[in-house]
């Protein structure tokens, strides 16, 4: 339906709701006091900048909105721009009814109107002035303090949550960024994984200590415990370790009772493999904290995912 305004009976405003829902906004919890000095709040993604100079934000409250009277008579309102861990608190002060505050660590900020810890930003403000807006009551707010912290912000379209992720175009990447690419090259996704490796595994490979310095004991103890006796041809290729190589930790393993000789041919995993493997995997997780300090909870994920989709499509290719 393309919402033509010409007809008021065509004007379907479900349909208006999911088109507007299309335009995705950050999440604040909008703040002030009511009349006894009480603490008020609720959630609110009306948020916008309308001027810089003089600074001024602009949000709308609906009229039928409990918290309406406080909002109307507030003198003083503040804004905490929540950020992405913070759902569980927009859906709080999204719900009506019940003390919101009961249970919420909160700062007075001026005048005492409170601000939520861990938010993304803050924007603290006198009333400016207020306009009619239909079934909402428009207010404009002039900034009188800010806070930007470094955290990524919590978004909302299509009626869901989600988080902002730089977009992956040119334009996102300064020139003068340290990791810009010199060369065509090295914007190419073959050598930035291989680089990533490199990098990743080579903090990752200290942990490793004595027992597998180059991780091929580890990764054939893995797909071991995770498959079962395996054959040594489809174990070499898995492990994606020259011959040589594969063999060397083949033999090590043998050795040292982690591995043994499976029935039918082929390896399987010893309960003393089981209990390196662990200790192994516990190290490496400390290690890939480390490794991937840089990135935020999203990111990390967003790269666990994207690696995992790229893996399993070429195993399914292979197979």
């Amino acid at each position: 339906m393309s919402g033509d305004p010409s007809s008021a009976a065509a004007f379907d405003s479900r349909e208006y709701r999911r088109a507007l829902g299309q335009f995705a906004t950050g999440v604040t919890i909008v703040t002030c006091l009511d009349e006894t000095g009480g603490p008020v709040g609720m959630t609110a993604n009306s948020f916008a900048s309308v001027s810089l100079d003089p600074p001024l934000v602009l949000w709308s409250i609906d009229r039928k909105a409990r918290s309406f009277a406080a909002f109307e008579r507030a003198e003083r309102l503040a804004f905490s721009v929540l950020a992405q861990d913070q759902v569980e608190l927009s859906n709080r002060f999204a719900k009506p009814g019940a003390d919101k505050f009961a249970t919420v660590a909160w700062e007075a900020g001026l005048a005492g109107v409170p601000l939520m810890p861990g938010a993304a930003a803050h924007f603290e403000c006198s009333v400016h002035q207020t306009f009619d807006g239909g079934d909402h009551l428009v207010m404009i707010g002039r900034v009188e303090r800010f806070h930007r912290h470094e955290r990524r912000s919590l978004a909302f379209a299509q009626g869901r949550y989600g988080t902002i992720a730089p977009h992956p175009g040119p334009a996102a990447i300064p020139v003068d960024d340290v990791v810009a690419a010199r060369h065509p090259y090295d914007d190419f996704l073959v050598p930035l994984l291989f680089r990533a490796y490199n990098h990743v595994f080579k903090a990752f490979a200290g942990s490793l200590a004595d027992e597998d310095p180059t991780g091929s004991q580890m990764r054939i103890l893995a797909i071991l415990s995770a498959s079962g006796p395996t054959a040594e041809t489809p174990l070499l290729n898995r492990t994606m370790l020259s011959a040589s190589r594969y063999e060397d930790a083949r033999d090590r393993l043998l050795a040292r009772g982690l591995v043994r000789a499976a029935e039918g041919g082929g390896l399987a995993i010893t309960a003393d493999g089981e209990t390196m493997l662990t200790a192994l995997l516990h190290r490496a997780v400390e290690r890939e904290r480390h490794s991937t300090a840089s990135l935020d909870a999203t990111e990390v994920e967003q790269l666990r995912t994207i690696l995992k989709k790229l893996v399993l499509e070429h195993d399914s290719a292979a197979e």
